[in-house]
């Protein structure tokens, strides 16, 4: 990877062929479960456990259908803004995070579904579990560690492996070279045995 200075700003969006993959995907799944909840309600061989599945299927792939849809409305700006001086992802908070504050950058999986991973300073983190839907993927953080912030690659024009490489690349660049040289000597220093 090349650390160049003239690295440019990145704006990436909503890539519209992958959010109509995914609505596509999501419809289907909504009318597969609302046809079978309503002809099985009237077969008598049928539990009335598999209807309340696939009620509650269908009413959950209804709002993640109702919510490509929007996503496919409104998706003409960007929502991913990477520079030198930070990464800001506009669907989480519209801060910036400066690459200084990023202590480590990794992949994730979870269920085959693949995240960049923003290991942060604990105030940075804070900033970023004051929302609602923050909140809920402070579930996710505790696996990761509690100072985690996740960025999805989900639906956007670059893939995870793209993503993860750029991030690597601007954090590289952005970071000074004093804390390059600090962190190597913190971890170099042997731990003293008693």
């Amino acid at each position: 990877m090349s650390e160049s200075p003239t690295l440019p700003n990145l704006a990436i969006g909503y890539s519209r062929a992958r959010l109509l993959t995914l609505f596509g995907g999501s419809l289907l799944l909504t009318l597969l479960c609302t046809v079978l909840a309503f002809s099985w309600q009237e077969g008598n061989d049928v539990t009335k456990v598999l209807v309340a599945i696939c009620y509650v299927g269908a009413v959950f792939f209804g709002l993640a259908t109702c919510r490509m849809l929007w996503r496919l409305a409104t998706a003409r700006q960007p929502v991913l803004f990477i520079s030198r001086v930070g990464i800001r992802d506009t669907r989480l908070a519209g801060e910036t995070i400066a690459w200084s504050a990023v202590r480590k950058i990794f992949s994730w999986e979870q269920r085959g579904q693949k995240f960049v991973v923003l290991k942060v300073d604990p105030l940075i983190a804070q900033r970023f579990s004051r929302s609602i839907a923050m909140q809920a993927l402070t579930l996710l953080n505790k696996a990761l560690g509690t100072d985690s912030v996740i960025v999805n690659a989900g639906g956007l024009t670059v893939d995870m492996e793209t993503l993860l490489e750029t991030c690597q690349q601007y954090w590289g660049a952005g970071r000074p070279a004093q804390a390059d040289e600090a962190a190597a000597e913190a971890e170099a220093q042997p731990e003293p045995v008693g």
